[in-house]
């Protein structure tokens, strides 16, 4: 499901603080190569199977109760897995 051209669905948790799910079912297609303009932190809550992959890197799994750092101006992706993915992210709003 795709809500204003995103292919998540959000919830604003606190400032710089959100709730992100990914569903299962989302067209490859739309989970493109981009950069935010702020450092990240991901914590995987629920996820079977997805994948980030960080410019001229392999892919690598998305783990359940893992942190994964995305720095501001990265080019990085997520590829689809076979269960929905639910992620808390942290943005450093100071990035």
């Amino acid at each position: 499901m795709v809500v204003d051209n995103r292919p998540y669905i959000q919830k604003n948790l606190n400032n710089g603080v959100f709730l992100r799910t990914f569903s299962k079912d989302i067209l490859s297609e739309e989970l493109v190569w981009h950069r935010d303009y702020n450092d990240r932190i991901v914590e995987v809550l629920e996820g079977d199977n997805w994948e980030i992959q960080f410019e001229n890197q392999l892919p690598q799994i998305l783990s359940v109760g893992q942190e994964y750092v995305i720095p501001a101006y990265t080019y990085h992706r997520i590829k689809r897995g076979t269960t929905d993915l639910k992620v808390i992210i942290q943005e450093n709003l100071e990035g």
